[in-house]
């Protein structure tokens, strides 16, 4: 019981302390309102202390980003008018705003609001405090002792009366010790300057006192020695200049000759390897054209040649399969196989002869290549074998080489998208007011023989009963339908839906139930 009534007695203060706080909080609010009311329309200098005003009412709020915009644009603007103690209080409102946020550099702003202050002489004392206050918040958090004993000292120093031009640190014992050291240099420098003094009257001491010897020991010659001497000293003199000139002058035809035989020898083999050069880089030159014309020539060829090769072979694996086709490559001919199980499909198409006669022999024609190039692309997607056309009758094989078994899923799914084809085709003929191409699509499947007849003009083909078989079940069907034999039926019957449709007589075989194909 005791718990519960320590919870009702916290949430009860809690609920005391919103319904305290939130008059305080609209008014703030609504003064935020009025001041960015007032801000529109203001002159410059009234607008900056609006901004830092605007600024105090966001830090109350708890908007911080604003009030840190807000102060960082009446810094701007301060700056600008030549305003430094209103700049000095934005930097202290944007200094806040950053540290109630958790920002970095905080201390930077309250650190130039101070340097501000001190260099205008401000007397504003309550703001240089409020930002000697916050760095040493800033100090506390950080945990920096030496930084905070100082910020502690300026304080102190500031309330005490003091000036609040003292930078941190500058009390006045230290300025006596900036004196006192300063006084030591200069004592330290006058000795230096007197004993280089001495130095310098010593030294001249000692030249005149030479020169007072030399003047001596001159004064006791006698002037016809004194002649005697210098004319001695000059016949001396002009004899070595005379010998070292013609020295000289030997020394400098022969370098003069040596260089001429040099530079001429220098000058012919250069000569000679510039030609040799010029001849080799010519040789290459026309070496590295022919190569090149004849590689490109050589490349063109290759390229044709296989260009023809790629299209014969296309056109080769266009009328034989793979298999038939490699081996009439090899040998020259093919031999007839035999197949146990080949899927064998015929299309034709209903009433095809009333439909030519409403159509041109080239619209004719045209239709047709439409629709047997959409049968070529649906078969080829389901790895059939087209193996030929006859008039509007079309017919492929599944299970022959590299076809892999009877394919009867694969051939009555070819069936069925034929079908479909047809009718989304046949729907935009009738808006147009052409005939319909409905197709009879019959499918049977048992052994057969396969091969190549004839020596010019290739053609694959297939033979034997179940060929007839398709067909015969493809005559029996109707216009837009696929109908299967049984062989087929037993086949794909789990995975189409098919109904049986009665039973048709063929030749050798009796009679054939078939199936139509739903869907």
């Amino acid at each position: 019981m005791q718990h519960v009534s320590i919870k009702i007695s916290k949430a009860f203060l809690l609920g005391l302390i919103l319904c305290a706080c939130a008059p305080m909080i609209f008014a703030q609010t609504d003064k935020v309102s009025q001041l960015e009311a007032q801000l529109r329309g203001t002159e410059a200098s009234k607008r900056v202390e609006i901004l830092i005003a605007l600024s105090d009412a966001n830090l109350y709020a708890g908007e911080y980003a604003k009030a840190i915009e807000n102060a960082d644009e009446a810094g701007d603007l301060a700056s600008k008018l030549k305003l430094p103690e209103l700049r000095a209080n934005a930097l202290n409102r944007e200094g806040k705003a950053m540290m109630f946020s958790g920002k970095r550099k905080a201390a930077a702003q309250f650190e130039q609001s101070i340097k501000i202050l001190r260099e205008t002489r401000s007397t504003n004392k309550t703001l240089l405090l409020d930002n000697l206050d916050n760095l040493r918040t800033l100090a506390q958090r950080a945990g920096r002792d030496r930084e905070l004993k100082a910020l502690d000292d300026q304080i102190a120093r500031i309330q005490n009366g003091g000036g609040i031009l003292a930078g941190p640190g500058e009390s006045r014992q230290e300025i006596q010790t900036v004196l006192s050291t300063t006084q030591k240099e200069l004592a330290e420098n006058q000795r230096q300057f007197r004993e280089n003094e001495d130095k310098l009257l010593a030294e001249s001491q000692s030249l005149q006192a030479k020169l007072a010897a030399q003047g001596a020991e001159l004064e006791k010659m006698t002037q016809a020695q004194m002649k005697t001497a210098m004319l001695v000293m000059q016949q001396r003199v002009l004899l070595d200049s005379v010998f070292f000139s013609r020295g000289m002058d030997s020394l400098a035809v022969s370098n003069a000759h040596l260089a001429l035989l040099e530079a001429e020898s220098n000058r012919k083999f250069n000569y000679a390897i510039i030609g040799v050069l010029l001849l080799l880089a010519a040789a290459s030159m026309f070496s590295f054209v022919r190569a090149r014309q004849n590689t490109k020539v050589l490349q063109e060829k290759n390229k044709t040649i296989r260009e023809e090769q790629q299209r014969s072979e296309n056109l080769l694996l266009n009328i034989l399969p793979t298999l038939v086709a490699d081996e009439l490559k090899k040998n020259g001919r093919t031999e007839a196989r035999y197949f146990d199980e080949v899927s064998v499909l015929f299309a034709d198409f209903v009433g095809f002869s009333q439909i030519a006669e409403q159509l041109t022999p080239q619209q004719l024609v045209s239709e047709l290549d439409t629709c047997f190039q959409k049968f070529d692309d649906i078969i080829e997607k389901y790895d059939l074998e087209k193996i030929k056309t006859i008039g509007d009758a079309y017919m492929c094989a599944g299970g022959l080489p590299d076809g892999g078994g009877a394919q009867l899923r694969d051939m009555v799914s070819a069936a069925k998208e034929m079908q479909t084809w047809l009718f989304k085709w046949n729907a935009g003929r009738s808006k147009e007011g052409l005939p319909r191409f409905e197709a009879r699509i019959g499918i049977h499947s048992g052994p057969v023989v396969a091969g190549v007849v004839g020596s010019k003009k290739f053609a694959f083909d297939i033979w034997g009963d179940t060929v007839n078989i398709a067909a015969r079940i493809e005559q029996a069907g109707e216009g837009g339908r696929i109908n299967i034999s049984g062989e087929a039926y037993q086949a794909v019957k789990d995975f189409f839906p098919c109904h049986y449709r009665g039973k048709i007589s063929a030749k050798n075989k009796g009679e054939i139930d078939m199936y139509f194909v739903e869907g």
